[in-house]
């Protein structure tokens, strides 16, 4: 009966070893591979951008917090400046392109009254991350982010990347939520240095906040990626 027993019990180890290597291959074969994509740009080179709105957005759970930076008649919501240099770029999505820096948010207000921020790191990079559709709209991700956002007892940071979209012809880069093409990689903020009892309960670390803006670009670059 033990010799019985221990040929049983290093059988099923057997199998339990035989199982388990087999469920982390699978999962390694399983794994999707990186999408590859080619790149070109012309027209392109250092720019300048701005934009007449931007909104950064927070659920929470008093429902959306909404930081809005609107235009006067002489400052724009937002401004940026960078480089975009032209020639073809292959490798895995996100494709880096160029950068961003210089940026700016203007006349800026929240629930709680005027909205102050404060660019902690610089330069953003800007990437591809989509092929390009029919309408001549890709995909693009800024990352990199370090912003510090400041009101009346409320006090953060946003880090990480945001997506967007660029658009040959209108020479526009559109920071949205929703992009036109599935992306290929995830892009997301994340607020962080909420300190106890302030941001009146509802704004707390590890919230995911999303930009929306347009920018037009000084430059009339193609972008265009298969």
């Amino acid at each position: 009966m033990r010799i019985g027993r221990r040929a049983g019990s290093a059988l099923l180890a057997t199998v339990a070893t035989a199982a388990t290597i087999g469920l982390f291959a699978t999962s390694a074969l399983a794994a999707p591979a990186a999408t590859t994509l080619t790149v070109k740009v012309s027209g392109g080179g250092t720019f300048t951008a701005a934009s007449t709105k931007t909104i950064l957005t927070d659920v929470t759970s008093a429902g959306p917090i909404n930081v809005t930076c609107t235009s006067t008649k002489k400052t724009p919501a937002s401004t940026a400046a960078g480089n975009i240099p032209n020639g073809t770029t292959k490798g895995a999505a996100p494709v880096k392109i160029g950068t961003t820096s210089k940026l700016t948010f203007n006349n800026c207000t929240g629930p709680l009254g005027v909205v102050k921020t404060k660019v902690l790191k610089e330069p953003y990079v800007t990437s591809i991350d989509s092929t390009t559709n029919s309408k001549g709209q890709t995909d693009g991700i800024i990352s990199g982010i370090d912003t510090s956002v400041s009101t009346t007892g409320c006090t953060f940071t946003v880090t990480g990347s945001s997506p967007g979209y660029y658009t040959n012809g209108k020479h526009t880069l559109t920071m949205t939520p929703t992009p036109p093409v599935k992306p290929l990689v995830k892009a997301q903020l994340t607020i962080s240095g909420v300190k106890k009892g302030t941001c009146a309960g509802v704004v707390l670390n590890g919230q995911h906040p999303t930009f929306s803006a347009t920018f037009t670009l000084s430059k009339n670059g193609t972008i265009k990626s298969s």
